[in-house]
């Protein structure tokens, strides 16, 4: 999403005008938003503002700032405590609003943007922000407070200067096509707070609301910040309706389900196919009908998940083995026997675009592919998309992962395959959750083709540390992507991103030909060839095999008590986090529920 913002400014303002205040950028198209718009299309600006909103999530919490290098962090710290630059429209691909800063302006040549704070812009201190607040933000950044994404991710700015209080200049080393949206990204903290002291601990911002309470591992509080300076602005009117946002968390499943029926919290984002078929019904839902349930639909990119192999390791050094091992994978079998059939299969790293390659290469794909051949698996030139073991029974698929590792040099005697590297055996670590069960009959699979794998679950502290130390031989992880790829792809796939902590590449991939790639995608002048050179990408890592593909859910599925609404209109593009900051207790609701639950009969 936020790339797709920077085109759009980069169009505005590629002739060195300034954007007004209201006026909104996006990449390459006319942001939807003009000057003096009221609310976004998706938003009531008519909510009433109040009430609690208590959100069950399974984890833990134990550290405020979200750009932490280390801990568990809330996510919803970022959009709750701290702002950025510019925000989003969640029904454009990519465009970016003004929010803490009032206006920017784009050198001509596209090496420089200047940007106006607001003058009314305040942190929750009712200090004001400045100038020096947001070049000081770059700064830690670019410094080991944050994850070294951050740094690669805003790598083509240059430098940052002061101009006067309200007024900075970022100096880019080059044209990057969004990189000006990007650049609107940056949340900005507060320098006479994080100048000194803790950076993980606190958590000060200029958003709507301030961290009231955190209880590490239990509950995370938010109250809504009743001078906040920027409820007025059209991008906020809408949003953030509640007074108070409780996060509870929960290590077990089975208990998390019994808190909500009880009434411990409001609402639930179920995430485990399972629990929305087999534990949301009941008299609570079906009868008194006290809880809804809604499956909301969303055109958000769906990115890749899969099971990672580490590429650092000698045994997955060989393509033939990792395609072997993806084979086991029985994607139909688990649908209906664990998913109850709500899943589709993952066949991209950009599910849910128009950015997913499908099918074999198109002829304008292989003109930016052919020249990349030497360092392509021949797969790239072959296969279509999703032929790994598309369309067969597993047993056939076993089969042919058995000559796959025998051609690896593989040989299986007494039940256990030994090759070049001794026996084929590694484990597969996780987190306690729930996917045991879908990993389990994986690992059965892989059993029968003679690999010595077992389970390993690790609590989520250590879980996260394992991974961000690169500890581990195979694991579940996700790829998020938005509408419009970029700058951020360099920490996911690159050769430099490869070995450095705390980098999105955990799978160690180092391919060239790779490398060429995700440089086309960031510099990509248009988005017809975004896409296109994003789709040659994505049959690049299709066909490396650098993991098992899982499943998507083509739904959010939500489950809440009746006591809240949200508007009709709902977003092109969204999170279920960015659906909540849409949500409003809604009085006369929560009215009838207390009294139906008072009476034990039914709403009507």
């Amino acid at each position: 999403m936020l790339k797709a913002l920077a085109a759009a400014l980069i169009a505005t303002l590629a002739h060195g005008s300034v954007a007004t205040a209201e006026a909104g950028i996006a990449m390459r198209a006319e942001p939807k938003y003009k000057p003096g718009f009221k609310a976004f299309d998706y938003a009531n600006p008519e909510a009433p503002k109040g009430g609690t909103l208590i959100i069950g999530m399974e984890g833990g919490v134990d550290t405020l700032n979200p750009y932490a290098l280390k801990g568990d962090i809330a996510p919803e710290v970022a959009t709750l405590v701290f702002q950025e630059l510019g925000d989003n429209a969640l029904d454009e691909p990519f465009s970016r609003y003004p929010s803490v800063a009032q206006s920017f302006q784009l050198a001509a040549d596209q090496l420089s943007l200047t940007v106006t704070l607001r003058p009314e812009a305040k942190f929750s201190d009712g200090k004001p922000v400045t100038a020096a607040d947001v070049a000081f933000s770059f700064d830690t950044f670019q410094s080991n407070k944050v994850a070294p994404f951050y740094k690669s991710y805003w790598a083509d700015i240059k430098s940052v200067s002061v101009i006067d209080a309200k007024t900075v200049k970022f100096v880019f080393k080059r044209e990057n096509p969004e990189l000006a949206l990007i650049t609107t990204e940056m949340a900005i903290f507060p320098k006479h707070v994080y100048a000194s002291g803790d950076f993980a601990s606190r958590a000060v911002g200029s958003g709507p609301y301030t961290v009231a309470d955190l209880r590490p591992g239990v509950s995370i509080t938010f109250k809504r910040n009743p001078n906040w300076w920027a409820k007025d602005l059209p991008v906020y009117r809408g949003r953030f309706n509640f007074d108070t946002i409780v996060i509870k968390y929960y290590k077990d499943p089975t208990a998390m389900v019994e808190a909500f029926k009880r009434g411990d919290f409001d609402l639930y984002d179920v995430r485990m196919a399972k629990i929305w078929s087999k534990e949301m019904n009941g008299p609570k839902f079906d009868d008194l009908h006290y809880i809804k349930k809604e499956l909301l639909t969303t055109r958000n990119a769906q990115g890749g998940q899969g099971f990672v192999f580490n590429l650092r390791l000698p045994i997955f050094q060989d393509l033939r083995v990792r395609q072997a091992l993806a084979l086991a994978f029985d994607f139909d079998w688990s649908n209906r026997n664990l998913f109850y059939g709500q899943y589709a299969v993952n066949e991209s790293f950009f599910q849910n675009t128009t950015l997913a390659a499908t099918g074999m290469p198109t002829p304008e794909e292989l003109a930016v592919l052919t020249p990349l051949k030497a360092d392509l698996p021949d797969e790239v030139f072959s296969k279509p998309m999703g032929w790994l073991g598309k369309g067969q029974p597993i047993q056939d698929r076993l089969r042919a992962a058995m000559q796959l590792l025998k051609s690896a040099g593989y040989q299986i005697k007494d039940g256990v395959a030994t090759g070049p590297g001794g026996q084929l055996a590694f484990k597969f670590l996780l987190e306690p959750g729930g996917l045991q069960r879908v990993v389990e009959p994986y690992l059965q699979n892989l059993r029968k083709l003679g690999v010595n794998v077992t389970m390993e679950e690790k609590e989520q502290s250590v879980y996260i540390r394992r991974v961000d130390q690169r500890d581990f031989e195979m694991t579940s992880l996700i790829y998020g992507q938005s509408q419009s790829p970029g700058n951020e792809q360099k920490a996911y796939w690159t050769s430099a991103a490869a070995d450095e902590s705390y980098s999105q590449n955990y799978s160690g991939l180092k391919n060239k030909a790779v490398d060429v790639l995700v440089s086309k995608v960031i510099y990509a002048q248009s988005r017809s060839e975004l896409e296109l050179m994003t789709r040659c990408l994505d049959r690049a890592l299709y066909h490396t095999h650098l993991m098992v593909h899982n499943w998507h859910s083509p739904n959010y599925r939500l489950a809440y008590w009746d006591k809240f609404s949200h508007p009709n209109t709902l977003p092109t593009y969204y999170t279920t986090r960015q659906f909540y900051e849409l949500m409003w207790f809604d009085a006369a609701k929560a009215q009838r529920l207390t009294d139906a639950q008072a009476k034990g009969v039914p709403l009507l």
